[in-house]
C-alpha cells in the first residue's frame, strides 16, 4: 500500500486515533518497562519513528531523554506538537532519511512499520540502518503470527510477521539481532537489533 495511502487514512481517523490511544502514555502501561529499559541502554539521541500522537516521544522527553519525532500524518504531527510543545517534530516519512548526514543513537518503530510490504519493509530496514550511529539500536514492535500473511488492520491492510522471518529481512538490512519476544497471549512481538560497529 502506498505510502500517500496510508497517510491519508490515518489523517481522516486521527480524532479515532486520539480517542483510542491518547497523547500520553499511563503508569499502567504494558510496553512502558520495555522502552524505558531501552532507552536507558542508548547513550544520545533518540528517534521516535512514526511518533503518531507524540505518546512516546513526550514521555520518553519527560524522562530526561534527548527525543525527536518523525511522522509523516500531518493531522497527527499537528496533535502531537499541540500535547508536547517541548519536543521537536518533523513532517517526514522513513524514506526521507535517505542519504542524510544526521544519525541517532536510538530508534523507536513502535507499530510504526507494520503496513508496508516485505520489499517496502526491507528497504525501510535498510534506511533505518544508515540513520543510526555505529553501535545503535532499533527497538521496533509489529503484529506477530506463525506465517507472514496480510490481514485488514482497522485503519488500511496490515502485516503480521515471524519472528524469524523479521529477523531474517533484519539481517539483511545490516543489523545484529539482538533478542526477539512474541507475547503467547496476543499477536505482538519486539524486535531489538543494532547497527554493527565496523
Amino acid at each position: 500500500m502506498a505510502d500517500s495511502e496510508v497517510s491519508h487514512a490515518y489523517g481522516a481517523l486521527a480524532s479515532d486515533i486520539v480517542a483510542v490511544l491518547g497523547t500520553d502514555i499511563g503508569h499502567a502501561d504494558p510496553d512502558r518497562t520495555i522502552i524505558d529499559s531501552w532507552a536507558a541502554s542508548v547513550a544520545g539521541s533518540i528517534l521516535d519513528v512514526g511518533s503518531g500522537t507524540g505518546r512516546w516521544s513526550g514521555h520518553l522527553a519527560r524522562l530526561g531523554f534527548d527525543v525527536q519525532g518523525l511522522e509523516p500524518v500531518p493531522e497527527l504531527l499537528n496533535i502531537a506538537r499541540v500535547a508536547h510543545p517541548s519536543v521537536p517534530f518533523r513532517q517526514q516519512a522513513i524514506a526521507d532519511l535517505a542519504d542524510g548526514d544526521e544519525q541517532w543513537s536510538g530508534i523507536l518503530a513502535w507499530y510504526s512499520l507494520i503496513h508496508m510490504t516485505p520489499y517496502e519493509l526491507a528497504a525501510a530496514l535498510e534506511v533505518l540502518n544508515q540513520a543510526l550511529a555505529p553501535g545503535g539500536t532499533l527497538l521496533m514492535s509489529y503484529f506477530s503470527g506463525e506465517t507472514l500473511e496480510v490481514f485488514q488492520h482497522r485503519v488500511a491492510l496490515a502485516y503480521q510477521w515471524p519472528t524469524h522471518a523479521m529477523a531474517g529481512v533484519g539481517t539483511a538490512a545490516g543489523f545484529k539481532i539482538v533478542t526477539q519476544y512474541a507475547d503467547p497471549r496476543r499477536p505482538h512481538a519486539i524486535t531489538l537489533a543494532q547497527k554493527p560497529v565496523t
